[in-house]
């Protein structure tokens, strides 16, 4: 091979490699307890003492069953820079029934949707809460709420 096509197989490598590369800082998922989500039950997210300030986006996710009696999903996210909670409000079927996201031949589902910016400077508290903001008290079905924080590709234009 000559030099200028081992050139082009390292620049080729080195693309592809960096697309794989990925801005998520932390991801995780908890399990929802008993008979359902209680209104009451606040999922807690503990931050990494090690995460750098700046600007992160968040995708929140729901792991739930067929049986879920509901098109969509009203949550609470309380963020580290912000005294009031964002409202996020979750689309888990589309307006025929079909369910959102990727499902498994048991019936489970899990979708994921992007959630609210945050600015992560000077913050005492590295807790991020989600709690259901639906009617009712229990929400049967709902399995695993998660979340996944990215540093912002472009800080300046997440801003506006």
């Amino acid at each position: 091979m000559s030099v200028i096509s081992h050139k082009y197989i390292f620049i080729a490598i080195c693309a592809i490699l960096a697309s794989c590369s990925t801005n998520t800082v932390y991801h995780r998922y908890y399990p929802i307890e008993g008979n359902g989500w209680k209104r009451t039950d606040t999922i807690f997210f503990t931050l990494n003492d090690s995460l750098d300030t700046g600007i992160y986006s968040t995708k929140i996710g729901v792991r739930h069953t067929v049986s879920y009696p509901y098109r969509d999903l009203w949550l609470s996210v309380s963020l580290p820079d912000k005294e009031k909670s964002d409202t996020v409000h979750l689309y888990l079927a589309n307006e025929r029934g079909n369910w959102n996201g990727n499902g498994t031949a048991s019936g489970y589902y899990q979708y994921e949707s992007d959630g609210p910016l945050f600015d992560y400077r000077e913050i005492s508290d590295s807790v991020i809460k989600i709690c259901h903001i639906m009617k009712g008290f229990i929400l049967p079905s709902i399995t695993d709420i998660g979340i996944s924080i990215s540093r912002s590709i472009n800080p300046e234009e997440d801003k506006k």
